[in-house]
């Protein structure tokens, strides 16, 4: 992970660079053949509207690690066919856009994995153990503390917008 903020005091321009390589914008191939990648286009079309001064209100509103999954998604690239023939009791308002590697919602594609305890299910094991592990957590706390640097910097001065390059392509 590489985060450094460079600051220009004569302009009041801030450029961030953030990169998130390790969960966040990466292909992850499980062993169960299923390829995903949690996304954060939905989050950095809100960071590029609050460049501009809208929806900075909803930027305000994000507070903690949990109103993030609001702006992450997955996209399945590879194994969908399989992980719905597995998950076929959950995966009805989401099936089409999963065999077309469409952007599904984290909570949804998250709420597949829901089982009773003494339910075999390789996909849902390898999703907890991506998702629950310390350096996904590590991650969006880091990724919380530079949205709440870039709600602090709009709101510095309304006349000059800070320019928030999140390093993303």
């Amino acid at each position: 992970m590489n985060l450094s903020e460079n600051f220009k005091s004569d302009n009041k321009l801030v450029t961030v660079y953030f990169f998130l390589k390790m969960y966040i914008d990466k292909v992850h191939s499980l062993q169960t053949g299923v390829s995903l990648e949690i996304s954060t286009i939905a989050l950095r079309g809100l960071l590029k509207d609050a460049m501009v001064g809208q929806r900075t209100s909803e930027l305000a509103k994000i507070c903690s690690t949990m109103d993030l999954h609001d702006y992450l998604s997955v996209v399945v690239h590879k194994g969908a066919e399989g992980l719905i023939s597995r998950r076929r009791p959950w995966v009805e308002g989401i099936k089409n856009d999963l065999l077309r590697g469409r952007p599904v919602s984290y909570r949804r594609f998250d709420g597949l994995f829901w089982r009773s305890l003494d339910e075999e299910d390789p996909d849902g094991d390898e999703w907890y153990r991506l998702t629950s592990g310390e350096d996904f957590r590590s991650q969006m706390i880091c990724l919380l503390g530079i949205l709440r640097s870039a709600n602090r910097r709009l709101h510095q001065s309304v006349d000059v917008l800070p320019d928030l390059n999140m390093g993303w392509a």
